[in-house]
């Protein structure tokens, strides 16, 4: 009977012993947390003007610069920085030798997998600078643009159409009206001649249709007529005085037929190649705004920031930046990934990049916005 009892005894703990190590198995441990981070950031940054760069000084300025100061004293960190150029500078965010990248950083969905962003601060592109007024004397701009294709195919197709109107109304009236719309070569002059003093509304009266058809005709052509000398004379005024005065360019639209400069190997020298511009390539944007400045150039395409920063320290009385913004690029800052800082630096940057007058404060020095 005891050894019945022991049996049973043994056959229930070994039937029991696996629940009991199911039940006493800890739960999976919860996803770990973001490394700690220094009171003491380690922050690198390039020199990219009018972001980040070093004044007379020495010392570091600049939008980037200003913003983050401003978010680090609000998280409550202090931070040193160090100079990289711009490869090494997202090759040491990416390997974590640096606790964040301060510069003018494009946000793209192939950074994204190599590194953290914080939300996009700035929102830039392309801009065009053109000369402050227009080169050369009005004289010279008159017959540029009186020998211009556009101008030439006007003019050619109203004296086509003036061809036109005289041959016809003379085959209606050489027979019915043989004395100012005689046979041959004289007539089809006589033809010409009427057709010209309708549509400059001359009217000399020495030759007139007197057929039904012929006068029909003449109507006809007195209405075209006004159309026609009306889109003539706008034409012409706004080609010899909007153009004297707004220049050869005023948008993206102008840059294919231009003489247009931008920065060799650039992403404006991309983009214009792209919309079949010829661009001249200079080494910096100073020598390009140089030769805008000197009559050589219609306009120098550059990141916009950079050039209103460039013409606002350079080139103010030589040249103005346009209002057009083209090509778009979002900016942001970098970290490690997983990095705690992103959370409370986005946090700190959407309530100051959403504070109109901060911001005007920030930029105004830099761009003149």
């Amino acid at each position: 009977m005891r050894h019945v009892f022991a049996s049973a005894v043994l056959a229930v703990f070994l039937w029991s012993a696996p629940l009991s190590a199911v039940a006493q198995t800890s739960p999976p441990s919860a996803p770990p947390s973001p490394p700690a981070v220094s009171t003491i950031l380690k922050v690198g940054t390039t020199q990219m003007p009018p972001f980040s760069y070093k004044n007379a000084q020495g010392e570091w300025e600049g939008i980037s610069i200003d913003l983050w100061q401003d978010m680090a004293d609000e998280m409550g960190y202090g931070f040193t920085l160090e100079e990289f150029d711009e490869k090494s500078l997202l090759q040491a965010v990416e390997q974590g030798r640096i606790d964040a990248a301060v510069t003018a950083l494009s946000i793209t969905p192939d950074s994204e997998r190599h590194m953290d962003f914080t939300h996009p601060y700035y929102l830039s592109g392309l801009g065009i600078a053109v000369p402050d007024r227009p080169v050369g004397n009005i004289f010279i701009h008159v017959v540029r643009e009186l020998i211009s294709p556009q101008f030439l195919i006007y003019v050619g197709l109203m004296g086509l159409l003036l061809m036109i109107s005289g041959l016809v109304v003379w085959w209606i009236e050489r027979r019915l009206n043989p004395d100012q719309f005689g046979r041959g070569p004289r007539g089809i002059v006589d033809g010409m001649w009427w057709s010209a003093v309708t549509m400059t509304t001359v009217g000399y009266g020495d030759t007139a249709p007197k057929s039904i058809a012929g006068r029909l005709l003449g109507m006809l052509w007195m209405f075209v007529s006004v159309v026609l000398v009306s889109v003539f004379t706008a034409s012409v005024t706004t080609t010899l005085t909007v153009g004297r005065i707004e220049g050869k360019v005023n948008g993206p639209a102008d840059l294919p037929t231009a003489a247009v400069g931008c920065v060799s190997q650039g992403t404006a020298e991309d983009y214009l190649r792209h919309i079949h511009a010829r661009p001249r390539q200079y080494t910096d944007i100073h020598a390009a705004l140089a030769a805008l400045s000197a009559g050589e150039l219609d306009a120098v395409v550059d990141d916009r920031p950079f050039l209103l920063h460039t013409v606002r320290e350079g080139y103010s009385h030589k040249a103005v930046v346009l209002d057009a913004h083209f090509d778009p690029t979002l900016y942001g800052f970098a970290f490690p990934l997983g990095s705690a800082l992103r959370k409370p630096a986005n946090v700190v940057l959407l309530r100051l990049r959403m504070d109109r007058d901060y911001w005007e404060k920030l930029t105004g020095p830099y761009l003149g916005e």
